[in-house]
């Protein structure tokens, strides 16, 4: 039988194969397909049409090998074959007669003939390969499976923010541990993303052992919805925040909360607050924990031994605070509370305190102490506008001071012991700087010349040095400032305001004019008259 390739191009049949000669003129030429379909319709079970097509690509013009010799399909194997077929499986079964009658099987031919009996999926090469190595016949064989399609994954949900805390303890860069700081609660911005859906997959087909695709049930879409201060985007993708908060859960619906509750004392179970908007603490703050924001604070617990700020809002403590020295209280509008005890409080708004208020150094816009039942013993309560108390000290004479103050003038003396203090650190910082460019110099005399090396060197103390200097100047420049400003301080017409009795060993003074209480004084109004301070009623 001639070549099927032989209308083509020049073929050799040589013992180990068929080779092809293809020029670059001839390549032009040449088309593939309808070159296999001739091997097709010559029978040929086992062409390389890759190979074919590499030769003509490269067009080297030498014979090259395509392949073996070429198999001619013998149409009589299928009387010997017989093939069951399912959508996922096909078993044949090849007949030992085949070889009495002088048919001999090869395994091109028969992948050629499970084609023809529409197998075309899945077909073990392998096993069929090994039929007619091991002559295994009369005896069925799966020779081909399909491929069961793959589901389309579900649309799910997926967090962006952690919400699932596991309350693990920070690590300090000492290697020590700090049980307060657990994070606890998730924080969350407007317009922050909170979560993302993930849409449903459609899935992979699958394929029958005669070609026929097998469509995939693609994944189960969800509903995407999220809870109050939550909105989806226009795309449908993302759950976004609405206002500034934190992240909970309400079984699956996402929410951003505003008001911070939390269900019980702040302690090592639920580590130190720090957040963005109101804070509701039902129970109290245990000793050594903080808890800041900028909103408002309600603690129905008393505070102790702890730190609490609300740098925008009000602080309200229902059960009182209890301090060794170690408490700071601070709400920007306000602070009201039950009694206080050796505490530090600061308010640009006003402080009120219901029962006692001992031992306890308070700042603030106005301080109120109005209950019959209260009162004052001890301490130093600063006020900008006004002070009333029903009682102030006590009758064993402890120190109680009561004053009236410029704001101006106080943030004006907090701020030159800051700077005071960082003229002394740049003088320490300096002293080493100058005695290095004391060195250099000694040294650059005794040299005569300097190498660029010391030339570096120099500069770089030099440069420090100029830094440092720069630095000193305009701190004593602030320093200098201040001080003029603190030689006229100014005064208004505020008053201090006992309802009750305010005994010996208190002081009531104004802008740094004093008055000492030697006898006990009743429904008492405290003004600044004409230098000195004078009382009424």
């Amino acid at each position: 039988m001639a070549n099927p390739l032989a209308s083509f191009i020049p073929v050799e049949e040589r013992s180990d194969g068929v080779y092809i000669k293809v020029t670059r003129e001839s390549a032009a030429a040449l088309k593939v397909d309808l070159m296999t379909k001739a091997l097709q319709a010559a029978l040929v079970t086992n062409y390389d049409a890759a190979k074919i097509q590499d030769v003509i690509q490269h067009a080297r013009g030498a014979f090259e090998r395509i392949g073996p010799s070429f198999e001619y399909y013998n149409a009589e194997l299928e009387h010997y074959v017989d093939v069951a077929i399912t959508p996922m499986k096909a078993v044949m079964k090849l007949s030992s007669s085949c070889l009495t009658d002088n048919v001999k099987p090869t395994a091109g031919a028969l992948v050629y003939c499970l084609n023809k009996k529409s197998v075309s999926y899945g077909i073990k090469t392998d096993i069929i390969g090994s039929v007619v190595h091991d002559v295994i016949f009369d005896k069925e064989v799966v020779i081909a499976e399909g491929k069961n399609p793959t589901a389309g994954q579900d649309a799910k949900i997926a967090m962006e923010v952690d919400i699932d805390h596991n309350f693990r303890p920070q690590q300090k860069t000492d290697g020590t541990v700090d049980y307060r700081n657990i994070n606890t609660i998730t924080l969350i911005k407007n317009g922050q993303v909170i979560a993302k859906k993930v849409p449903a997959t459609k899935g992979e087909p699958g394929w029958s052992v005669t070609g026929q695709e097998i469509e995939a049930a693609p994944g189960n879409d969800i509903k995407f919805t999220g809870g109050k201060n939550t909105r989806i985007s226009d795309d449908g993708t993302y759950l976004l925040a609405t206002k500034n908060g934190y992240v909970f859960k309400e079984g699956e619906v996402i929410h951003v909360g505003d008001v911070l509750p939390i269900p019980k004392d702040v302690d090592f179970s639920v580590g130190n607050i720090k957040y963005t908007g109101d804070v509701h603490i039902k129970g109290g703050v245990m000793p050594g924990f903080t808890v800041e924001t900028e909103g408002n604070i309600l603690i129905n617990g008393q505070v102790e031994s702890a730190r609490v700020l609300s740098r925008n809002g009000t602080v309200e403590i229902q059960k009182g605070i209890i301090g060794k020295g170690d408490t700071f209280v601070s709400g920007k509008n306000g602070i009201k509370t039950e009694f206080v005890q050796e505490a530090v409080l600061g308010s640009q708004g006003t402080i009120c305190v219901n029962k006692f208020c001992i031992h306890t150094e308070a700042t603030c816009n106005i301080f109120e102490m109005k209950d019959p039942h209260s009162n004052l013993i001890g301490g130093t309560i600063r006020a900008f506008t006004h002070i009333e108390a029903y009682h102030a000290g006590n009758d064993k004479g402890i120190v109680t001071n009561l004053s009236l103050v410029d704001k101006n003038e106080l943030a004006n003396r907090e701020k030159l012991k800051e700077l005071e203090t960082l003229q002394k650190k740049l003088a320490e910082a300096l002293e080493p700087v100058k005695k290095q460019l004391k060195t250099k110099a000694a040294i650059l005399k005794k040299m005569g010349s300097t190498s660029d090396r010391m030339a570096g060197e120099l500069k770089k103390w030099l440069n420090m040095y100029n830094d440092l200097t720069l630095k000193m100047k305009y701190v004593d420049k602030n320093i200098a400032e201040i001080k003029i400003k603190l030689k006229n301080p100014a005064t208004c017409d505020g008053y201090i305001k006992i309802l009750g009795d305010i005994f010996p060993g208190s002081t009531v003074s104004f802008f740094g004019v004093a008055k000492t209480i030697k006898v006990t004084m009743t429904n008492k109004t405290f003004r600044m008259k004409d230098g000195s301070v004078d009382s009424e009623g």
